[in-house]
Order: C-alpha cells, then structure tokens, then sequence
C-alpha cells in the first residue's frame, strides 16, 4: 500500500534529515556551509517557502527557497530515488514558487550544475527556461 504524500513546512529540527535525505538523492552537494546554523538562519529569513514531502512519517522530498524582496530563489532540490516521476518534486516545487509570489516576489532562479542532466530536464519540465548569458560568481 503505497502512503499518501503531504507537504509540510521544513523545521530547523529537520535538519538531520534533511541531510540523510540529500545524500540518498545524490545529487546535492553537502558544503562545510550546510550547518544546522546557517539551515536556521535560512528558515528564519524565510519562514514560509520551505517545503518537506512525507510519506507517512518518512521524508521523501524537500527544497528549500527563499527571496531577498526582488528575486526568489530555489536551493537544495531532492526527492529519494524511489519516489522519483511521481510528481513529488513538482509539488515542492509549486508551493515553494506559489510562496514567494505571494511575497509579491515574481521572479523565481535556480542554480543547477552544467553536468547534471536530470536536474537540468526536471526545471525545464517546471516552465523554467536556461538563461545562456549569464555566469555565476561566487566569492569563498
């Protein structure tokens, strides 16, 4: 009998599971910066956009998002492998879009690595288009 699945809202108290659940995705980097800490200071700057899918009590799924007042943003995408093409990341991903719209927020980005071509299909599939003329930056 197959659980039905439920969002919810993520919880700083997720966070150890968080964590099981972007290592079984496998294909989520883990960054020395991915501290219970920084998780809450995320979800206190964002407290409505964050979303966790369940299958019962198990976590399946979850995205963190978030918005700076102009332009929102989509991080850490995962659903466990054998919940995948069940719609599951789709629904994490309309709710946390839906979230930051009604912030008033209308644009939305995510990031996704040049050789991760399942990530890569999964956005195109959401209605987001490859915005050739940009780079990303980053300052470590």
């Amino acid at each position: 009998m197959k659980l039905p699945i439920h969002l919810q809202p993520i919880h700083e108290s997720d966070y150890p599971k968080l964590m099981k659940l972007w290592e079984a995705a496998g294909c989520i980097d883990v960054r020395q910066t991915d501290t219970p800490e920084a998780l809450a200071t995320f979800l206190h700057r964002n407290p409505t956009c964050n979303y966790a899918a369940y299958a019962g009590t198990r976590l399946i799924g979850a995205l963190l998002a978030g918005h700076d007042g102009w332009r929102g943003h989509l991080y850490h995408m995962a659903v466990k492998p054998d919940y995948r093409e069940r719609g599951i990341g789709s629904r994490l991903v309309n709710a946390a879009v839906s979230a930051i719209k009604r912030e008033d927020v209308h644009k939305v980005h995510c990031l996704v690595k040049r050789d991760n071509l399942i990530a890569q299909q999964f956005w195109e599939a959401c209605s987001f288009e490859l915005r050739e003329e940009l780079f990303d930056y980053s300052l470590h």
